[in-house]
C-alpha cells in the first residue's frame, strides 16, 4: 500500500439549504461563494481530493430540533453541495448527523480509502462545524490546516460575527493544533 501523503479539501455545510432566503450570515455565505469556487478549482488543479460534509437531518431529529431550525433533511435537495461550487465527478460527498464530520459519519474510513494524511477545512459554521471537525482529526491524527477567510462563524452570545470568528479560529488553533492561513497565501 502507498503512503499515505495527499492533502484534502473538507467542504463543511455549504449546502444548499444553508443559502437558502432566511439562513444565519446568509450575504456574508453568498458573497464567499466565488472565492470558494476559486479555490476548490485550485485545489482539484493540484489533484487533492475536494469531500463536501454535509450536515443531514431527520425530521424525528430531537437533539438537533430542540435547537435548530430543520433543515438539511435527507432526501431534499437542500441538503446536497451548494451548485455554484461545482460538484466534479472525483469530489465525495459525505453526510453527518451532528457538528463535527467525524462523528458517527463515514468520513474518517472515506478519508483513508483516499490515502489522505492532512486536511484543508473550509465552510461554516467555524465555531461549530470547523472546530469539531478540526478537533477529532487531530484526535484522528489528521494535521489540519483552517483557511480562515473561507470560513464564517455566526453571532454568539452577545459577541458579532467579526468576534465570534476570531475566538473560533483563535481555540481551534490552540485546541487542534491547526495552521490559520488566508486562501490567497495557500495559492501562492
Amino acid at each position: 500500500m502507498a503512503a499515505t501523503t495527499t492533502e484534502a479539501v473538507l467542504v463543511l455545510d455549504m449546502t444548499r439549504d444553508s443559502i437558502a432566503p432566511g439562513a444565519r450570515a446568509l450575504e456574508m455565505r453568498r458573497a464567499l461563494l466565488p472565492r470558494v469556487a476559486a479555490y476548490l478549482a485550485w485545489a482539484r488543479g493540484k489533484g487533492m481530493p475536494v469531500v463536501f460534509v454535509c450536515s443531514a437531518r431527520r425530521p424525528t431529529d430531537k437533539w438537533f430540533l430542540k435547537y435548530w431550525e430543520l433543515v438539511n433533511v435527507i432526501g431534499t435537495p437542500g441538503l446536497q453541495p451548494i451548485p455554484e461550487l461545482i460538484v466534479q465527478e472525483k469530489d465525495v460527498v459525505v453526510q453527518k448527523r451532528r457538528y463535527s464530520g467525524f462523528f458517527c459519519s463515514d468520513l474518517e474510513i472515506t478519508l483513508r480509502e483516499l490515502d489522505v494524511a492532512a486536511l484543508q477545512l473550509i465552510g461554516w459554521s467555524t465555531a461549530l462545524a470547523v472546530a469539531t471537525t478540526a478537533i477529532d482529526a487531530w484526535q484522528l491524527g489528521f494535521p489540519t490546516t483552517v483557511v480562515s477567510d473561507l470560513t464564517i462563524s455566526h453571532a454568539w452570545g452577545g459577541h458579532t460575527v467579526e468576534e465570534t470568528q476570531k475566538w473560533s479560529l483563535d481555540y481551534i488553533a490552540a485546541m487542534a493544533k491547526s495552521r490559520i492561513v488566508r486562501s490567497d497565501e495557500l495559492m501562492q
